[in-house]
């Protein structure tokens, strides 16, 4: 959602099918190991993913094609990449999609890293002739933090007509929503679209960096 949701929400509206695969559960980074199998930690894990059901269906992303692994939250670096590689890859010759959209290669979260990192592997172009393009989104409180690179788009989705169920999708995060100064909240999305949007001659917009292209 806060990577490209209004982009998501603006290719449902043309008609596109679009598929969202989550490999991590995005709570027990939180908590310490010894309670990730307690009721509380359980309950928080299925709580978000209802959360992320009803954020997606406000873009007009299907239940059916929406899916979760559950891997422990900021902790894939424990998972072998192979395994990592293999599930997406698995999900990319069913799914076959035109254009992919990852997390950037240098966020500061460990699993933003890791699956930009096993997506690229798995999208090799062996037998994947029908990929026209990937590409890496930025995510407020994870990208600008890196503080080694800055995230430079090549880019961008004019999204000013979806800025709004932007907002609303991700306000059904309930535990990701912040106030203030933090900038995981509406006012910040608004004015990360609002300064991409200058950058591109829109509105609002949703920047990207681009992977790579295919031209058939």
């Amino acid at each position: 959602v806060l990577g490209c949701g209004g982009t998501i929400a603006k290719l449902k509206k043309k008609g596109s099918d679009v598929y969202v695969y989550f490999l991590a559960e995005g709570i027990t980074a939180r908590y310490l190991q010894q309670d990730f199998n307690s009721k509380r930690v359980k309950e928080e894990i299925f709580k978000r993913n209802q959360d992320c059901l009803k954020a997606l269906s406000i873009l007009g992303v299907k239940k059916n094609d929406i899916e979760f692994e559950n891997n422990f939250c900021c902790r894939l670096d424990q998972v072998p990449l192979i395994d990592l590689v293999k599930k997406i890859e698995e999900k990319i010759l069913i799914i076959k999609p035109n254009i992919i959209f990852t997390h950037w290669h240098n966020d500061l979260n460990i699993d933003h890293k890791i699956v930009n990192h096993a997506v690229r592997v798995a999208t090799r172009p062996i037998n994947k002739n029908f990929i026209e393009e990937i590409l890496s989104f930025e995510v407020l409180s994870s990208t600008e933090w890196s503080g080694i690179e800055a995230f430079n788009p090549n880019y961008f989705v004019d999204i000013s007509n979806f800025i709004n169920i932007k907002c609303k999708s991700f306000n059904k995060y309930t535990k990701e929503v912040r106030s203030g100064s933090h900038p995981r909240n509406s006012e910040h999305i608004k004015a990360l679209a609002k300064y991409r949007g200058g950058q591109a001659g829109y509105k609002f917009a949703e920047s990207f960096s681009l992977i790579k292209k295919f031209i058939k």
